[in-house]
């Protein structure tokens, strides 16, 4: 992640962090700043994951002067009106042609959170994301980040820091990512990672 903070991301997550902390979790680099290093910086993209129900209440307080393109299973729109609701993935946020945020929608059945890409594949909703005491925030845990990252051809990820993060896991959360994704896909992220410093 670079040192230098977004003029552009801050104000915006400064506003949700006022309106609708509570409805929404950091996800990608964030998340996993917050887990290697009690870290809470915002700079480059920022990525928050939100439960399906609240995603219109979070999508109401983005202010008028950001664009958002809505993404569903078969179109892109600026519209939320022209989308498919239940089968929105994410909506990318831009301000002057940058885009500083990606809100993650994800689902829940009977409080229990769904995998977009294999619903079989299911946890407590309240056993996907940690606390921080540090900053008073929500985050998506470690292993949930990389299975989106490693299996999801959604661009989350600024910077790749594979490595730090698996040498962080527990041994629970390092065998659940790897039954996940797969030894192959763990591999390949390792070795694109390498190949990328």
């Amino acid at each position: 992640m670079s040192n230098k903070e977004s003029s552009n991301a801050k104000p915006l997550v400064s506003t949700l962090l006022k309106q609708c902390k509570e409805l929404f979790k950091f996800n990608g680099e964030v998340a996993k700043q917050l887990f290697l290093n009690d870290s809470f910086n915002i700079a480059d993209k920022v990525d928050i994951s939100v439960n399906r129900k609240y995603f219109t209440e979070v999508i109401k307080y983005i202010p008028n002067q950001y664009v958002i393109e809505f993404h569903d299973d078969t179109k892109v729109s600026t519209s939320l009106r022209d989308t498919t609701f239940n089968t929105i993935t994410h909506a990318n946020v831009f301000l002057n042609d940058e885009m500083i945020l990606t809100v993650l929608v994800y689902d829940t059945i009977n409080e229990e959170w769904l995998f977009r890409l294999d619903h079989n594949i299911r946890f407590p909703e309240k056993y996907i994301y940690f606390h921080s005491i540090t900053w008073d925030v929500d985050y998506i845990k470690p292993e949930i980040v990389l299975m989106y990252e490693l299996l999801d051809p959604i661009d989350y990820h600024q910077l790749p820091n594979y490595k730090k993060v698996i040498d962080a896991l527990s041994y629970y959360q390092f065998v659940l990512l790897r039954v996940v994704v797969g030894d192959e896909r763990i591999h390949q992220a390792l070795i694109s990672e390498k190949n990328a410093m």
